[in-house]
């Protein structure tokens, strides 16, 4: 009798760094695995049943786009594990843009404050994507890396939505997406200092290992590259994954 012993934990990795040229991060990131916030730089293990990694992009200048990537995704860590669909995902989004709203009614020092938005939620063999902005989602399987959130961008690196902002509060459209998990995929989260340094033929190159140091190994390429803004990445890899629905973790193959 073969038993097959099966993950209920995926590796995480997940590191900011200023880069070669800003005097402030105004990224932000946040994984489930851990109560630390803001967070640099970690490895351990998410949960494959609601454990979740965000990565935010401030803008607004120094302290207002540090300020907003930093109260979205505080804002967001108490109910990430609560959210199971894409309705839930939107409305979780919609009143962080409306909180970071009435903040800047209240503090006029921080107008114009806004924030991308990337994140992830596991739920077992499948996992809720979504984005606002340019912070990407990718998905890389099999030697293949496939950008999962859609840009919010036109003319090259102007918005058109993120929470904040410089307009009146108005009804965002996140991109929201369920997908299916494969043992042996990984998923990468990651702010535009990372993609407007590396190709995604480079990226995928440095996600060759499951080992604990994927998200350092892609920020330093970045920052090698040039580091000319923030970076940001959190690396999740998907081992073994358990049958749908259900709480054991062994199987029994053959006699």
């Amino acid at each position: 009798m073969k038993i097959v012993m099966l993950n209920t934990f995926a590796q995480c990795s997940a590191m900011t760094d200023v880069g070669h040229v800003r005097a402030n991060n105004e990224d932000s990131i946040a994984v489930a695995g851990t109560d630390a916030f803001p967070l640099f730089c970690w490895e351990g293990e998410l949960a494959l049943r609601h454990g979740w990694a965000l990565v935010g992009d401030g803008m607004g200048g120094h302290v207002a786009g540090e300020a907003a990537s930093q109260l979205a995704i505080e804002l967001l860590r108490p109910v990430m594990s609560q959210l199971t669909n894409s309705e839930q995902v939107t409305a979780a989004l919609q009143a962080v843009n409306e909180a970071l709203f009435d903040i800047m009614e209240r503090h006029p020092a921080l107008a114009g404050m806004g924030t991308t938005i990337a994140g992830v939620i596991l739920l077992g063999d499948r996992a809720l994507v979504f984005n606002l902005g340019d912070s990407r989602v990718y998905l890389h399987h099999q030697h293949t890396l496939t950008q999962l959130s859609q840009d919010d961008v036109i003319g090259g690196n102007m918005l058109t939505q993120c929470p904040g902002g410089l307009d009146a509060p108005a009804e965002l459209g996140p991109h929201v997406q369920e997908i299916g998990l494969a043992p042996g995929a990984a998923l990468l989260l990651c702010s535009d200092g990372l993609t407007d340094m590396l190709t995604d033929a480079e990226i995928a190159a440095l996600l060759y290992s499951s080992d604990s140091h994927s998200a350092e190994r892609v920020v330093q390429a970045a920052l090698n590259a040039g580091g000319i803004d923030n970076v940001s990445a959190v690396v999740i890899h998907i081992g073994n994954l358990p049958f749908p629905n259900r709480p054991g973790f062994k199987v029994r193959l053959g006699r």
